[in-house]
């Protein structure tokens, strides 16, 4: 989204792991900077199990809150849409705090290498509703998730220790250079999907200002 502005609240470490109390102080910081520094969106993508229904869960609390506040959230449904031996679809699988009503909950789509979204299915890792203990019709829509490049922070965890994550040079340099890159790799899941669909909230937003959470969704 032109002219957008990132601002990153880290609630996970190293390792992609992180407490509620985490994600709860980011989200109050989020609604606490919203007029300093015009924050409209933000993107969550991150999830763990549902314990309890949305009316009770600390994290939907917040999200509610920043909602409330004018803020538009965005989700991952999360990655259960299939057990360890393949088999699918898994449904009430969508993580919290997607289960929450409120907020936009993203699943994930696999475009097989087309530009062409006819041919696009959905990403069979991708969680289905409806939610648990809820059951709320769940994901509010889907987005390309699959084997998606982006930006790679530099001796990153996730890249020493899963190297096939690394993109090669040859994907964006001419000549048929060798090795992979220090600056890109490619991963996939819903957290992946998320923020595409946070950058077409930002869009809506920067082309009718006015917009309310409610009408984004």
């Amino acid at each position: 989204a032109p002219n957008a502005n990132l601002i990153n609240l880290q609630v996970l470490d190293q390792n992609g792991s992180g407490k509620d109390s985490n994600v709860i102080a980011a989200i109050d910081q989020a609604i606490s900077l919203e007029n300093a520094y015009n924050i409209r969106v933000l993107n969550l993508s991150l999830g763990r199990a549902v314990f309890e229904s949305y009316t009770a869960d600390p994290i939907c609390q917040a999200l509610e809150a920043a909602w409330n506040a004018g803020i538009v959230v965005v989700v991952a449904a999360g990655n259960a849409g299939r057990n360890v031996a393949g088999s699918l679809p898994l449904y009430g699988t969508i993580a919290s705090p997607g289960n929450d009503p409120y907020v936009i909950t993203v699943g994930a789509t696999n475009t097989h290498g087309s530009t062409n979204v006819a041919g696009d299915t959905i990403a069979s890792y991708s969680s289905d509703g409806p939610t648990a203990i809820d059951h709320i019709v769940k994901p509010d829509l889907v987005a390309p998730g699959n084997n998606i490049v982006s930006l790679m922070a530099p001796n990153n965890s996730l890249a020493n220790t899963y190297p096939s994550t690394l993109v090669a040079n040859s994907y964006y340099e001419s000549g048929n250079p060798t090795g992979t890159s220090g600056k890109y790799l490619c991963l996939s899941g819903t957290s992946m999907a998320t923020p595409v669909v946070s950058g077409a909230a930002v869009l809506l937003i920067q082309h009718s200002p006015s917009l309310t959470p409610d009408q984004v969704k």
